[in-house]
């Protein structure tokens, strides 16, 4: 199940399919920075496996719950037992029914940091919040070859510097502290 969380059949370069390790060639790994959540810091997506509680209800996935709260409660059965990036598809296929895209765009910022401050906790999940303190001062940035600019930095293999909000990993720093 691990390949099919981390590896999307998309590659890097338009056309291609995307192979084990690619995305080394977009993200940064040093002393004092994290771009990119693959390999060694895999964990800080939120593709990686995490007890989360929405409304009561367990999820595995931060991803998943987060999807699901663009959902009426009686809706969501379906993110629980899917993958997070099957909980992407549905909702790109079904719009959410809670909210209107306006509400949504005014309480998205809050739904992920209570889910992140979940998925990091020291109690629920006490290896991931570990490996999270582990990343010490580092800047975190989620980079990613997907155009996700508002949780993260879109960059491309030609390009030295991507654009990008990167709301993900300013959560995360903040979480963090």
């Amino acid at each position: 199940m691990a390949e099919k969380i981390i590896f999307d059949e998309q590659g890097l370069k338009p056309g291609t399919p995307f192979e084990k390790g690619q995305w080394k060639e977009i993200a940064t790994h040093s002393e004092t920075e994290i771009k990119g959540f693959f390999g060694e810091y895999r964990f800080l997506s939120n593709f990686w496996p995490a007890k989360v509680f929405l409304d009561g209800e367990e999820y595995g996935f931060s991803e998943n719950a987060y999807q699901a709260a663009k959902f009426k409660k009686e809706s969501r059965t379906y993110f629980k037992t899917c993958t997070p990036k099957e909980a992407i598809y549905y909702v790109r296929e079904h719009p959410g029914d809670a909210y209107t895209s306006l509400e949504w765009n005014s309480i998205k910022l809050e739904v992920m940091r209570k889910l992140l401050l979940q998925k990091f906790d020291r109690t629920l999940n006490p290896e991931i919040f570990a490996k999270l303190m582990e990343t010490g001062s580092k800047y975190l940035e989620e980079t990613n070859y997907w155009k996700d600019t508002f949780w993260g930095v879109h960059k491309t293999v030609a390009s030295e510097k991507g654009e990008g909000e990167n709301n993900l990993g300013k959560l995360l720093m903040e979480i963090r502290e």
